[in-house]
């Protein structure tokens, strides 16, 4: 690397993130494996083309180690493009480049794994039994966590939104007259309606109505104009809360996004039609929503061990 991308790499760009809280090593490890290869192939950075830039693409699809295997993984590929990208846009904020070269790329397509750990019915259901038994904790603070762990759970469970649109959502966003969230989509921007059940939308009433003054009450530095009064920091909070309560449970590692997963996978086994779906999870495009067809087929394994009479004969 030479000393002008080290000038903009490590001094300016760093503290542009260091300000903006990204993860900085991440981002120097992807633009180090950049400036090796076009230093490697004598390339200025300053002056890439797009198809350089897709060449670059290219290079990580198909680098390979001694014993032959794929280097790097379909993620990883994304990953790194995705911090060159960002990069670049930079370089063009601050007018040192005209245009993103990588802005016009054709980029490596996501595969959509399968979800891990949807809770069946009969578990999810057990595990927001549990959270409703917060008045059961030793300590008032314990009783206050677990009952806005309790609401919180119930409206992703019934509005299927991600934790980042619901820790933003605010008192005026909800219309409790026709049992609905005014829900901003984090990746797109776009506004939709998030749908409360009868339950969600009965206990979110007494919660503003009546607890959520007192819950907040310990948090000397809550956001008052946010519902739940807290951005980023009851993300973490609320992630490892339910990860511990579920592995005490015996149900595996869990988040708060296993709820938006259990709402596809459970009203698609319950017969309603995946349009429907895509629109209560506002899913931009319809294949986002068909990866839930595919949890379903892995449960006909179950069905398989249970009725298959190769395997009840092996049981005699």
């Amino acid at each position: 690397m030479n000393e002008t991308q080290k000038k903009w790499q490590n001094k300016y760009y760093s503290e542009e993130l260091f300000l903006s809280g990204r993860r900085i090593e991440t981002v120097k490890h992807a633009l180090k494996v950049f400036f090796i290869y076009i230093n490697n192939i004598s390339l200025d950075f300053m002056r890439l083309k797009i198809y350089e830039a897709q060449d670059f693409q290219t290079y990580l699809m198909t680098l390979t180690d001694e014993d032959g295997k794929i280097h790097y993984r379909k993620t990883s590929v994304l990953n790194i493009v995705g911090v060159v990208a960002s990069f670049y846009s930079y370089l063009k904020k601050r007018k040192v480049i005209y245009a993103n070269p990588f802005a016009g790329i054709k980029r490596v397509k996501r595969n959509h794994p399968l979800p891990r750990n949807i809770l069946n019915e009969e578990k999810l259901s057990k595990f927001l039994e549990h959270l409703k038994f917060f008045w059961q904790c030793d300590t008032l603070n314990e009783k206050r966590r677990l009952y806005r762990a309790h609401v919180i759970s119930e409206i992703m469970y019934s509005a299927g939104i991600r934790i980042s649109e619901l820790i933003s959502l605010k008192k005026e966003d909800i219309n409790f007259n026709r049992g609905l969230l005014k829900v901003k989509d984090t990746k797109s921007g776009v506004i939709r309606d998030g749908i409360l059940n009868e339950y969600a939308a009965k206990i979110l009433k007494i919660y503003v109505d009546e607890m959520r003054d007192y819950v907040l009450l310990d948090k000397k530095y809550a956001d008052t104009t946010l519902l739940f009064g807290a951005g980023r920091s009851l993300v973490y909070w609320l992630n490892t809360f339910l990860n511990k309560e579920s592995e005490r449970l015996g149900f595996g590692k869990f988040s708060s996004h296993n709820f938006r997963h259990a709402v596809g996978y459970h009203l698609l086994k319950n017969g309603c039609d995946i349009r429907h779906i895509q629109s209560i999870l506002g899913h931009k495009k319809l294949s986002s929503t068909q990866i839930y067809t595919k949890v379903d087929k892995e449960d006909l394994r179950s069905v398989i061990d249970k009725y298959h009479p190769r395997f009840w004969k092996k049981r005699q």
